[in-house]
């Protein structure tokens, strides 16, 4: 018997891992990281304990308590068994958020992974750029492992000689896993590489729909699954609900006309903020740098993915285009550009990743953009607001933030803290205007009969309660409970 079980996205935004078993064959859909639910027991500044491997997640429901699918390095080293064989067949994930796809560090590296190029270029910038402990997405470094030196010492495994590739297919069409038959069919999300999957059961045909929206720059695509699932008549849909309590309506179009209609209004420095890895609305705001003749100046990280994105042929902003620039940050000693100190001496102050950049024809710093502030849109975030202290808006300039509202305490908290930088540099008040990576109810509303799935199962959802409006056979899933299909 074909049977899902939800040990995620479960009466909340994200989260997702799913279990899917269908005969011989297993697979989790999404193995993502409940920030609601993590953010009750951890925060920034207490984290679980590595040293604990993964029983400080398994204390608080984080992880569900499975046999065969864990990295053997963090079992052994908590004397946990680790010799079982893996007991799933892969994970599909639909995208590179961490709501979806954190906890891949914690799975062994044996388990396949299957996703788009686009997901895995992001998750290999996680991997490069990031500086948390807990991102191993494209390779697991191998912990709690010594050798002997060339001295004949005990020493750490670390760097280089701990990596050990995972396992990653692209997907692009049909393929399969085990003895199930998967179709991955591209849709519009807030990043690139967004998927849903319809699964070829022995029960019949399901759907899982990821994340998705009509409203981005890739509609169509996200059309074109809807399509194709309405065809397969399936037994049952997997939907995700993030707005399905909300009937505003969103418009990435909407998003480029209110912010060209604030940097054309603006006599000094456009400052605004977006998600990092938000490729349409990075295109939105490079459109609007290129209709008011500035120049979109975008962080490293971003500049080291839109790098990726191009040696994979995945079309975005060039950052050798004229309309973009790099910012190069001071960091650690503060000292690039300063002829003072050597070039070794200036570029020790940046990871290796980093360094690439630096010489780079569109790099620009602080000054730069202080003394030509008129000429630049210039992405700056929770993170990186104390560069405007360097920068100095002058008179004139503005602030458009362009994300998601607060919808938690802690980040009414940011909010506050942001607000108040704002207000210091006179660039309070400031314009709100964003795009959800999501449907709301009446566009859920018209996929689900469009679909017409003979089971409907919400998931991603504070509110899963109100899909029961929009179908007859809707089953609310519990968190570790078998669904039989």
């Amino acid at each position: 018997m074909a049977s899902l079980t939800f040990y995620g996205g479960v009466n909340e935004i994200g989260g997702n891992k799913i279990l899917f078993e269908d005969q011989r064959t297993r697979v989790f859909l999404d193995f993502g990281m409940s920030f609601s639910l993590a953010n009750q027991y951890f925060d920034e500044f207490m984290q679980p304990r590595k040293c604990n491997g993964i029983l400080d997640l398994l204390e608080f429901g984080l992880l569900p308590d499975l046999e065969g699918i864990y990295r053997c390095d963090y079992l052994d080293h908590c004397k946990l068994p680790s010799e079982e064989a893996r007991s799933v067949d892969g994970v599909l994930l639909s995208h590179a958020h961490m709501d979806h796809n954190a906890y891949v560090h914690y799975l062994r590296n044996d388990i396949p992974l299957y996703c788009t190029q686009a997901s895995r270029n992001i998750m290999q910038a996680l991997d490069e750029t990031g500086s948390s402990g807990t991102c191993e997405l494209i390779w697991l470094k191998e912990s709690f492992k010594t050798y002997t030196n060339k001295q004949g010492a005990e020493s750490k495994l670390t760097g280089e000689k701990s990596k050990k590739p995972r396992t990653y297919y692209d997907v692009n069409g049909s393929f399969t896993v085990g003895e199930l038959d998967v179709e991955a069919l591209p849709v519009s999300h807030s990043l690139e590489g967004a998927t849903a999957y319809i699964l070829d059961t022995s029960a019949g045909p399901v759907v899982y729909t990821g994340d998705f929206r009509f409203h981005g720059y890739k509609g169509d695509e996200t059309r074109r699954f809807v399509e194709k699932a309405a065809e397969v008549e399936p037994v049952a849909m997997i939907c995700e609900g993030t707005r399905v309590n909300s009937t505003q309506a969103d418009s990435e179009e909407r998003v480029k006309e209110v912010a060209k209609e604030r940097v054309d209004k603006t006599k000094g420095l456009a400052v605004v903020n977006f998600p990092v890895r938000d490729t349409d609305r990075m295109q939105s705001f490079f459109q609007v740098a290129q209709q008011t003749d500035r120049a979109l100046v975008i962080n490293l990280k971003q500049a080291y993915l839109l790098e990726l994105f191009r040696d994979s042929g995945i079309d975005t902003p060039r950052i050798d285009d004229d309309h973009i620039r790099v910012y190069i940050p001071r960091k650690t000693w503060g000292v690039y550009g300063d002829h003072r100190f050597s070039e070794k001496i200036q570029r020790e102050d940046y990871d290796y990743w980093e360094r690439e950049f630096l010489d780079n024809a569109n790099a620009v710093t602080a000054k730069d953009i202080s003394e030509n502030q008129d000429q630049y849109i210039f992405r700056c975030d929770f993170f990186e607001l104390k560069e405007l202290i360097d920068v100095k808006p002058e008179a004139g300039s503005s602030y458009i933030r362009s994300v998601c509202e607060p919808f938690d305490l802690e980040m009414e908290l940011d909010l506050k803290k942001v607000e108040n930088w704002l207000a210091h540099f006179g660039l309070y008040p400031y314009t709100h205007i964003h795009a959800s990576g999501h449907l709301n109810y009446d566009e859920i509303r018209d996929v689900v009969q469009t679909v017409q799935p003979n089971a409907l199962i919400p998931v991603h959802t504070q509110h899963p309660e109100v899909f029961r409006n929009l179908h007859d056979n809707v089953i609310i899933p519990e968190k570790g409970r078998e669904i039989g299909l």
